[in-house]
């Protein structure tokens, strides 16, 4: 998305006081009920005290005093800078800022300061604009785009040395609340910025002269607002600091997360939503030196700052990185200690997942910083430290900030060559590589290969299509569904850090994910080869790229066909279905002639037929796919080449228009509900029915009805619905609930009987594996650590005939594996349709070696019967984060064809009674 300068403005209205108190580095911290009763006296004069000091010349004489407890007592203000408490009539955190209150604050600054300039660079799913602050010397603006030039050329080694490092300032982006219910963070951006525009002094002048700011205030706006509205609306008069209140406990889903219930924070690398995708396109035209990213924790904590903890850093991250960082930590810690203010360092936090915040920016030649404030939740809240407010969580932020601009102020040269160090040593890390090109294909599916490219674009990361078909190293490729990497270029540690099938680590615990293998996550193949090809049979892949396809009318055309590889095709199947069409799959491969050529089609694969009055106006829905990129077939006979399966056979099952419910609520996990309704909503653009478990009322309108993890009330309605026709699809934990309907409901499924409804992990989880009754207690939770599945990528064999893995041309699978949860098989070998490797199931990340043991031949998902309905289970999450594209395409496949995945007998039967 192109960057848009913002040119409206909003000017200053609210001309109320601005209450001073001074603080030095000497000074014992003011407590939070010193401000709570601040606030309170403040409250009973509010009327008399906006009157007076609506006078300019009481707003002259209160700047002179220095503002709020947050502001250093040596720092002077320009009195022609709008104050924070004069743009929104209190304090900062005596309530919870909306992020258009800080959207519009930014823009007075942007107006009043020539230190500023404002840009928007995208909108949020809830279309609330994406902000970033340009901030810097006045000298430094003047010539902004040459100093953006001369960062994005300090990341191309053939062009680094042409810059003069002695004229170029540092670029930190300083990143608040990507979590919407962690406010301490986005309610100090306004603070910073006011500072950054409003400070005077040789202090603050050096910085703005050393560093080019990018602050973005709030990385998270939809789950920002929804979190402040929450507090701001249990908010009394008199601050309530009981953790019981609710104030300090969110209703569902919470403020952590975005639109659709995700993590951003983990969204860096799959980059699945807009707030990342946008952000994407102005930090690769920077490239900054520093990345600081502000979140919070819990309650009885105190202040975190990195680095984390030595062991748990990535490997593929420079030990320099770690060194800066630690030199860095010390201006925090100067602070925090003038302060009398507790933190700690090498704790908890870790360095490994390459898609948070904090760990991006390592394999980019910059220092990504994490920060972790305790969070009062509120306004005011009990801890084991003491009372603990909003404004001292604020402060604390300020803090950090204000110390990170000076460090980057210092160390502006040791950070400007430390980025082209980092991207020299790629590059020969890079030529030390015995592959010299990767080739990534995705057959039949030429949507999936451009989403990949897509992702590799957006990342800087050099990729290319083949001019035409070719043959490498003996195996061929098809244009449409190649993508070519090199492995010689600037972005090579990132792009290691995508590919890599890593299985051996120096600590195996983890604070995320162990394992996140791009190409294994889309399911693409993977090819190296050990030479280069030739520039002139490639050419460079474009972002959002389409082969635009012309479907012409046939009369003579009795059907069209299309292939289901394409993930296009979940799309178009939908628009199909919503408008009362019908469509069929085929449940058998056959072979039909195309003109003058006989295809082979296979499971899977979609047929409109056009003889039926329902389908009178599909011809116009099917050109408008075919230019968006669908391949489409028309067919002019109903005979096929080969035996028994003609167009109008029996073996092309009509598919049901998915009618798609789902529980969620108080006790669900929102995060695998949220993957559910993104996947659902945007990417199929399907309605997905969010329905309150414990609410439910009929359940007649649904033929499809989904359980993500969670803890659900009774589910009697649920059990019924089910026994009349219905399909329960069970994602992820929401099996160990189906699970128990299944027993409740004494189901005598003649495909399933027998099967065990228990959960086999509960126990392994946490017995001990040996004799001893007594183990160090210090050792409690790295043992327990070491038990867990910490997201990991396993090895599956697939069934391609079942309909839930139609549209999949290999026999095996990688998928995403977080838990220890295992299925019993079903007695009925037509209801395994995923099994783990027998041999090898573990391919990237780390599982102990008893985990792997008890997965190996197990079932993944398991198709069972209740009455005249059907269960489909996932033990794995299959729309995991919202980038696991080679196992959703299961779920999707669940959703439309779920109805089909009887065993043949159990429907043969049923069609006859009919």
């Amino acid at each position: 998305m192109a960057i848009q300068k913002i040119t409206s403005h909003i000017p200053a209205t609210l001309f109320l006081a601005f209450l001073f108190a001074t603080f030095s580095q000497s000074d014992s911290r003011l407590t939070a009920q010193d401000e709570n009763n601040d606030w309170k006296t403040g409250q009973a004069e509010d009327s008399d005290s906006r009157q007076a000091d609506a006078r300019p010349s009481a707003r002259r004489a209160n700047r002179r005093q220095k503002p709020t407890v947050f502001w250093p007592a040596d720092v002077p203000v320009n009195d022609k800078i709008t104050t924070p408490r004069e743009h929104f009539g209190f304090d900062i955190g005596e309530r919870h800022l909306r992020h258009d209150q800080i959207v519009s604050y930014l823009k007075v600054l942007a107006e009043q300061s020539d230190r500023i300039t404002l840009e928007e660079y995208g909108r949020t799913h809830g279309r609330r604009p994406l902000l970033l602050a340009t901030i810097t010397s006045p000298a430094n603006h003047s010539r902004i785009d040459e100093i953006q030039s001369d960062h994005f050329s300090l990341a191309k080694p053939q062009d680094s040395s042409f810059v003069e490092l002695e004229k170029l300032p540092a670029v930190m982006n300083m990143g608040y609340s990507v979590h919407g219910d962690e406010p301490s963070a986005g309610n100090c951006a306004p603070l910073v910025a006011f500072y950054l525009a409003a400070a005077e002094g040789e202090q603050v002048e050096n910085i703005l002269d050393s560093v080019v700011v990018l602050l973005d205030p709030t990385l998270n706006p939809d789950g920002f607002d929804r979190f402040a509205r929450w507090a701001n609306t249990f908010r009394g008069r008199v601050l309530n600091s009981d953790p019981a209140h609710a104030e300090h406990n969110q209703g569902w889903p919470t403020g952590r997360v975005n639109y659709y219930w995700f993590d951003l924070n983990r969204d860096w690398l799959p980059l699945v939503h807009p707030e990342s995708q946008s952000r994407m396109t102005w930090y690769h035209q920077w490239k900054p030196n520093v990345v600081l990213d502000f979140h919070e924790m819990g309650t009885n904590s105190t202040y975190f700052f990195q680095p984390g903890i030595p062991q748990r850093t990535n490997p593929l991250t420079p030990k320099k990185n770690v060194d800066l960082t630690a030199e860095i930590a010390k201006f925090h810690a100067r602070a925090f200690d003038g302060r009398k203010e507790m933190y700690f360092t090498q704790e908890v936090f870790d360095d490994f997942y390459m898609g948070k915040g904090s760990t991006y920016p390592d394999l980019h030649g910059c220092v990504g910083i994490l920060f972790e404030q305790a969070s009062s939740r509120g306004h005011l809240q009990e801890s084991t430290n003491g009372l603990l407010s909003f404004p001292q969580t604020i402060r604390n932020q300020f803090s950090a900030s204000r110390s990170s601009l000076e460090a980057a102020a210092t160390m502006r040269s040791q950070l400007l060559e430390y980025k082209i160090e980092f991207y020299n040593d790629a590059i020969e890390a890079a030529r030390g590589e015995e592959a010299r090109m990767h080739i990534f294909s995705a057959p039949g599916n030429a949507s999936r290969i451009q989403a990949f490219a897509d992702l590799l674009l957006q990342h800087d990361i050099e990729c290319f299509r083949l001019k035409e078909n070719s043959t490498y190293d003996g195996s061929d490729f098809d244009k449409r569904f190649t993508l070519v990497v090199p492995t010689e270029q600037p972005e090579y540690m990132f792009l290691r850090s995508l590919i890599e099938e890593r299985t051996e680590f120096q600590e195996n615990i983890f604070y995320d994910v162990s394992a996140w293998t791009i190409p294994l996550a889309y399911g693409l193949n993977h090819n190296e080869i050990q030479r280069e090809i030739p520039a002139d049979d490639l050419v460079r892949a474009k972002l959002g790229q389409v082969d635009r396809l012309e479907l012409p009318a046939d009369k003579k055309a009795v059907a069209y066909l299309i292939e289901w590889e394409d993930d296009l095709a979940t799309r178009w199947l939908y628009r199909i279905l919503s408008k009362e069409m019908v469509a069929k799959v085929a449940s058998r491969p056959f072979t039909v002639a195309i003109g003058d050529e006989a295809r082979e089609f296979s499971y899977g694969t979609l047929m409109i037929p056009m003889g039926l009055k329902e389908n009178k106006d599909a011809l116009p829905i099917l050109k408008r796919a075919a230019k968006q990129g669908l391949k489409i077939h028309p067919v002019e006979t109903g005979l096929t080449i080969n035996d028994g399966v003609d167009i109008g056979s029996s073996n092309f099952l009509t598919i049901q228009n998915p009618q798609v419910g789902m529980l969620v609520g108080t006790g669900v996990r929102f995060y695998e509900a949220g993957e559910v309704w993104h996947a659902l909503d945007a990417r199929v653009g399907m309605p997905v029915s969010l329905l309150k478990h414990n609410q439910l009322r009929s359940l007649d309108r649904y033929n499809r009805l989904i359980m993500v993890s969670g803890r659900y009330d009774s589910l009697d309605s649920v059990g019924d619905w089910v026994r009349n026709g219905g399909t329960l699809i069970a994602v992820g934990g929401g099996v160990e609930a189906a699970q128990r309907l299944m027993a409740s409901n004494n189901s005598s499924d003649d495909a399933s009987a027998g099967d065990s409804t228990g959960d086999q992990s509960t126990k392994d989880e946490t017995e001990e594996d040996d004799n001893s009754i007594q183990k160090p207690f210090a050792d409690a939770r790295t043992e327990q650590a070491l038990k867990l599945v910490s997201g990991a990528i396993f090895n599956a064999r697939i069934d391609p005939t079942h309909p839930m893995f139609y549209g999949y041309k290999s026999q095996t699978m990688s998928v995403f594996r977080n838990h220890t949860r295992l299925l019993e098989a079903s007695p009925s070998p037509y209801g395994n349709p995923l099994i783990y490797d027998q041999n090898n199931p573990l391919r990237a990340g780390y599982a102990s070696q008893e985990n792997q043991e008890r997965l190996a031949g197990t079932a993944g998902i398991v198709i069972k019967r209740m009455g005249r309905g059907r269960i489909i289970m996932m033990t794995d999450n299959p729309n995991f984060r919202g980038f696991w594209l080679g196992t959703q395409r299961a779920f999707f496949n669940a959703v439309y064809f779920g109805d089909l995945a009887d065993p043949p007998a159990a429907r043969e039967e049923s069609a006859i009674e009919e």
